[in-house]
């Protein structure tokens, strides 16, 4: 009917990008569940947008990178060890200016060493140096434990990389022989010769060198650079059987490998991938999980295809990182897309707090090996450094950035009224909003403001003080607050850049409505 008002509509957001990053495909053609820029965030449980925590120091400053962590257990003590240099240093995190327990000092160049934890003793192995062996509250060099026999036909033992499993001892890329594995006799690491042995690749894949093993639905899984085999009956050496030969398919960085579940995931030459394939494990094509990033990934796995990882298992979480690069990024291994990819985030960091080493742990859970030479762990809203004193509380910023949002009002322009949004927690942080229309490069909206919810009170997230749930996830969340934003614009299309600074509290994203009426026909 003529000169009849328009009804004031409403569109809730409230599933903005809860698919994460996806930077490959064009905007245009991706829906609004999906964000082209995700900076520093992770998510709730819910699927909410919440800043990642930060990185505080926990070790003295060391000077060069620290480049693995490793938490070992001797059946009474938990043990983190951090290499730095070459060398490897027992780490106090209970105390951050304590001075740094030189156990080892290595001739090795580099900090690039695998360790892994076999009948409560500690080996570690990285190329072009021999093993070493932890025992009785020292490091030294496996050829020096009484009893030591070499593989057969090896004149230097320098493997690169190293894995304590079935019973054995496995080591393979060797300089002498990077397409064989050898394993050690039954229970003892130390002997190699006369009850060990090893696996030829040669006749099994061709040319390759060996990158990493591990174990995968009870078979042994060897990684090169190229190829995957899979072997039965690792725990019976004399029945071992060859299962299958994966070709075209390798793994690209040795540390890139986690177990998650019962699959193993891992960094190949074309982005991430899953070893599982289906639940019988049949030989259906790997699984990519990185699809939605695939070039950037390329891009770093071509230039600098160093890659540190960890699965934060409380969370779900596969953080790797490109540690030349100051590219991390995180997968989140409870929620899959439609397009079979886990949710992927990214986080960047500023003056050399970037990660160069990662390693979940049962006393610590997440340790970060910093590019500063100092280890941290993951906790609060800052990022943190020790000063001597105290700590300084450094802020970061968390982004992100909407595809362009159809109104779906076809040839009308639509009356943009108000943006609302609901945010928990986050007192003290500055948010930026920015909006954008009609595929313009500059706003039509730049406001920022500061989040002031209650610290504590009497706002629930369930409704009332105490929650029946038990929980942590259920518990109740105190600090909700809603921000109303006048708009007053027009736009067939919209997109919504958002950015906080952390001020030492967690803050999250509830909910996000638009109000708009349907203007003219333009």
């Amino acid at each position: 009917m003529a000169g009849e008002a328009k009804q004031v509509q409403s569109i809730p957001l409230d599933t903005i990008g809860i698919n994460g990053l996806d930077t490959q495909a064009n905007p245009t053609a991706l829906g609004p569940n999906w964000f082209t820029k995700a900076d520093n965030i992770i998510y709730t449980d819910g699927g909410k947008v919440t800043f990642r925590k930060g990185f505080k120091q926990k070790t003295t400053n060391g000077g060069a990178k620290v480049g693995a962590i490793h938490e070992h257990y001797d059946g009474t003590n938990h043990i983190v060890f951090g290499a730095v240099d070459g060398d490897i240093y027992e780490m106090d995190l209970t105390n951050v200016s304590a001075a740094w327990t030189n156990v080892y000092n290595s001739a090795a160049s580099t900090s690039d060493w695998q360790f892994t934890n076999f009948n409560n003793e500690c080996y570690a192995a990285q190329g072009g140096e021999e093993i070493l062996h932890y025992q009785s509250g020292a490091w030294d060099l496996v050829s020096n434990d009484s009893g030591y026999t070499a593989p057969t036909g090896v004149t230097t033992f320098d493997p690169s990389c190293v894995f304590g499993f079935y019973g054995r001892l496995w080591a393979g890329g060797i300089s002498e022989e990077p397409d064989v594995v050898y394993y050690s006799e039954i229970l003892d690491a130390v002997k190699w010769g006369a009850s060990g042995g090893y696996i030829d690749l040669k006749s099994v894949w061709g040319h390759d060198t060996v990158v990493a093993i591990k174990a995968f639905a009870g078979k042994l899984a060897i990684f090169g650079e190229e190829n995957i085999v899979l072997y039965n009956n690792a725990d019976d050496i004399t029945n071992l059987e060859l299962d299958e030969v994966i070709r075209g398919v390798g793994c690209v960085s040795r540390d890139s490998i986690q177990e998650i579940g019962d699959d193993l995931v891992f960094m190949s030459k074309t982005g991430v991938r899953s070893l599982s394939r289906t639940a019988q494990f049949d030989k259906l094509p790997l699984k990519e999980l990185s699809q939605t990033i695939k070039d950037e990934l390329i891009d770093h796995i071509v230039n600098a295809p160093l890659v540190k990882s960890a699965y934060k298992q409380d969370e779900g979480l596969y953080i790797f990182s490109f540690v030349n690069r100051n590219a991390t990024y995180v997968m989140d291994m409870k929620f899959f897309t439609e397009k079979g990819t886990p949710r992927i985030t990214k986080w960047t960091f500023t003056d050399d707090r970037e990660p160069s080493s990662l390693a979940y742990t049962q006393t610590y859970n997440l340790l970060v090996g910093q590019q500063s030479g100092r280890i941290a762990t993951y906790e609060g809203f800052y990022d943190s450094d020790w000063n001597g004193t105290t700590y300084d509380d450094y802020p970061y910023t968390g982004s992100f950035s909407t595809v362009w949002i159809d109104l779906g009002q076809g040839v009308l322009t639509s009356i943009l009224k108000k943006l609302i949004m609901v945010v928990s927690g986050g007192q003290g942080t500055d948010v930026g909003l920015r909006l954008y229309s009609d595929f313009e490069q500059t706003p039509k909206l730049a406001q920022t403001f500061v989040l002031n919810p209650p610290l504590n009170g009497t706002p629930y997230y369930w409704g009332k003080a105490a929650s029946l749930f038990g929980a942590a996830k259920f518990q109740p969340v105190a600090g909700l607050k809603e921000k109303s934003i006048p708009l007053a614009k027009t736009a067939k299309y919209i997109r919504i850049e958002m950015d906080g600074v952390t001020k030492g509290y967690r803050a999250s994203l509830q909910s996000l409505s638009l109000l708009f009426k349907v203007g003219k026909t333009l």
